[in-house]
């Protein structure tokens, strides 16, 4: 369905882990709304990881709910970022002009429940999306960081979710970091003691130079060709 990631699993590891902690440091939005771009590019590069990731574990329902969730979340931002800035811009005219600041604290509160509902589905799909990668890769801290990621955005709706969303983040950063890489090692694979070369059993002689058996009265090996020993000109 998608093209395979031309990453190693290293780069996808840390790409992951950095786009976490970025994501964590824009989830701070509600202190001034423009740090929002900070959790924008941290969401695109734990995208691009969670790509790769897929492929590496497998798993293509990793990248699938988080790209859903990416969408959402990059219009929850750009939402959040417009609401917190109107509420700087607001501020000014609540005794200059109060029916003015009234009426733009409405649309602002507005925005906000439209910011949750985005951020909340942010949530779940994340939550989704950080499960099947640790149903695959047996890391747990995933499970805790997209639980906590769900239910900071649940709480959105009052600023101690964004906390929430913080410390959900920062537990995902040191779960993609800890990561441990799906590729086993390749098995040597060693073959099967042959009989002693050029010897004779019953009614079969093998060959010195490949193993092969062979009648006791053939001169060449009808395997490879070669003479066999011990066989008279």
């Amino acid at each position: 369905m998608y093209p395979e990631s031309s990453r190693n699993f290293e780069s996808n590891r840390v790409l992951g882990g950095v786009g976490a902690v970025l994501a964590a440091v824009g989830s701070l939005l509600f202190l001034r709304g423009a740090v929002g771009i900070v959790g924008i590019f941290g969401l695109i590069l734990v995208l691009v990881a969670m790509r790769g990731l897929a492929d590496d574990y497998k798993n293509h329902a990793i990248f699938r709910h988080s790209l859903t969730a990416f969408t959402v979340g990059i219009i929850g931002t750009t939402i959040g970022i417009a609401v917190f800035a109107a509420f700087d811009f607001l501020s000014g005219f609540i005794f200059s002009h109060p029916i003015i600041g009234a009426f733009g604290f409405i649309i602002a509160i507005g925005g906000w429940i439209i910011m949750f509902l985005f951020f909340l589905l942010e949530g779940v799909f994340f939550k989704h999306s950080f499960d099947n990668l640790a149903y695959s890769s047996k890391e747990n801290l995933l499970r805790t960081g997209g639980l906590l990621l769900l239910i900071g955005g649940a709480l959105t709706i009052i600023i101690v979710g964004f906390f929430i969303i913080l410390i959900g983040w920062l537990v995902l950063a040191a779960g993609l970091f800890s990561l441990k890489s799906p590729i086993q090692p390749k098995e040597t694979w060693t073959a099967p003691p042959t009989p002693n070369a050029g010897t004779v059993s019953g009614q079969v002689r093998y060959c010195s130079f490949c193993g092969a058996e062979n009648k006791v009265d053939v001169t060449f090996c009808t395997h490879c060709g070669r003479r066999l020993n011990g066989t008279q000109v």
